[in-house]
């Protein structure tokens, strides 16, 4: 039997262990409702992935076919799933779709939406929210009595460690209200909060006395955490895999009930991590512009794990920056069935609305070169990142990056290529927006693997030197590994243009 899958933590670095050896998850995570039929799985699905050579993915677990009737579970879709992912020679990461997926309770059991006891939560005019309410301790019991029952089937036959890694639930909160005003929740809103609170910020009273206009947030986040930490911690003491949390992250300070009201973003980290200490990790789905923004916010835990963001053109070159920027430990577009297998007419019109997305065939293809360099460069990406020697750019507004090292300065520009007198030439509607990174190799060598750039090197400011080219290639992406390629020298020696597709060169320069 296998060793299981952990997450190691040396020296405050956070990283993803399976088999005993750092995996970092490329990959994707699937349209919603793709995993609900295993021949859809197998004929639509499966055959458009091999092109990207993703090595994980992320699959739903619904809980209303997991238990049709109450007390009967049926791992038909578990069981398929992971037998298929087997034969793909791929890892997968299971979100389990309880109580709450996006702030809705749309998967919890046909026999339990049919039941009153199962209270939902209310809006500010008293109106019903489709989501339970998380201060509906029965239904939190029957959603930790499934998810025990799901870690326990894991337990038994997943001994090949397919699955390495649990989402629980699935962008928790309540959509468009600050928080649930349910009698049950107002009447503990109402109460003096938590000694735990209490300590956690050194106040008293109320909810709305202790926190003003963070109460309905902060109570919401309690509600949840305490919630979500005793499902998780309950299917730990069963089958302790890595577990992790997503939740939408726009990039900007919005109010309460904007987005959903409660999710665990960094500014209620520190409630949830003291009321769901079995969850391990917190996730960014990012759809918005802000996206550096997000990941270095997210980051500063020391891991950043991406469960989902768009799957446009501009995944590939996020995927090289991310990877490089960050302490990574998966990256992951959603919807990537869609974004590797043309749907036709009948499958966009059995899609939900949110999952309809313009399929880009071209979005794939570069998302899939990005991966074969990442899996290729991981090894010196991670032993750069120890000796600070990488340096990670994306496109987002500004047209130029500048990185100083040491007698060197390199200038990132973005657009299609360079034209009269090097000036940048603007990048084409349809291209992906710039972004890679570059390895400092040795004093003098470069490596640059990027999307959408041009990189020039110039002495320091002050430095009455020139910088010279001595030496320019490319690497060429081969089925054992990156092998050296042309030799460039020349009108393509001065300036390193890398158009809309992810290339890797090697530069070396010389001072006079």
């Amino acid at each position: 039997m296998k060793a299981l899958p952990y997450l190691r933590n040396e020296n405050g670095r956070i990283t993803l262990m399976v088999d005993g050896k750092p995996f970092l998850v490329l990959g994707g995570e699937f349209h919603n409702s793709s995993g609900s039929d295993l021949e859809y799985m197998k004929t639509n699905v499966w055959p458009g992935l091999r092109r990207l050579g993703g090595n994980c993915y992320l699959t739903p677990v619904y809980w209303e076919c997991m238990e049709p009737e109450q007390g009967v579970y049926d791992f038909t879709l578990v069981d398929g799933v992971i037998d298929q992912a087997r034969e793909e020679g791929v890892r997968l990461i299971l979100l389990w779709f309880g109580l709450w997926k996006n702030g809705n309770s749309a998967y919890i059991p046909k026999w339990m939406k049919k039941d009153s006891q199962y209270f939902y939560m209310r809006g500010q005019n008293g109106q019903m929210v489709e989501s339970v309410s998380p201060f509906c301790k029965a239904a939190v019991e029957l959603d930790k009595k499934a998810f025990c029952a799901l870690m326990k089937h894991l337990a038994d036959m997943d001994e090949e460690r397919t699955v390495i890694m649990i989402q629980v639930e699935n962008e928790t909160g309540i959509w468009g209200h600050p928080r649930d005003y349910s009698d049950e929740a107002t009447q503990i809103f109402d109460a003096r909060i938590p000694s735990e609170m209490e300590r956690l910020y050194d106040v008293s009273g109320s909810w709305e006395e202790a926190f003003g206009l963070n109460a309905c947030e902060y109570f919401m986040s309690w509600g949840l955490s305490k919630a979500v930490g005793e499902i998780a911690a309950a299917g730990r003491s069963v089958y302790n895999l890595p577990m992790f949390m997503n939740c939408v992250a726009i990039g900007m300070p919005l109010k309460a009930g904007d987005i959903p009201s409660g999710g665990p973003l960094p500014r209620v980290h520190k409630i949830w991590r003291i009321f769901a200490p079995a969850i391990d990790l917190y996730g960014p789905d990012i759809y918005s512009p802000f996206y550096k923004e997000v990941s270095s916010e997210f980051a500063a835990a020391n891991a950043l794990i991406i469960p989902e963001m768009g799957q446009d053109k501009n995944a590939a070159s996020k995927a090289l920056f991310t990877v490089a920027a960050y302490n990574t430990i998966c990256f992951s577009p959603f919807g990537i069935d869609g974004m590797m297998t043309p749907l036709s007419e009948n499958d966009l019109l059995s899609q939900t609305n949110s999952d309809v997305v313009p399929y880009d065939e071209n979005a794939g293809n570069l998302l899939a070169e990005s991966y074969r360099m990442l899996h290729l460069l991981w090894p010196q990406i991670l032993k750069a990142q120890e000796e600070g020697r990488i340096y990670a750019f994306l496109q987002q507004g500004d047209q130029r990056t500048e990185f100083i090292m040491d007698d060197y300065i390199l200038k990132i520009s973005y657009g299609g290529g360079l034209g009269h007198m090097g000036q940048p030439v603007p990048r084409k509607e349809d291209s992906p927006v710039g972004g890679g990174f570059v390895i400092r190799q040795d004093k003098d060598t470069f490596l640059i693997c990027g999307i959408s750039c041009n990189v020039k090197v110039e002495p320091r400011y002050g430095s009455q030197e020139q910088v010279f080219v001595l030496d320019k290639r490319e690497l060429k992406l081969t089925e054992t590994g990156l092998e050296p390629g042309r030799i460039f020298n020349g009108d393509e020696r001065n300036f390193t243009v890398i158009g809309a597709w992810p290339t890797v060169q090697t530069l070396t320069f010389y001072r006079r």
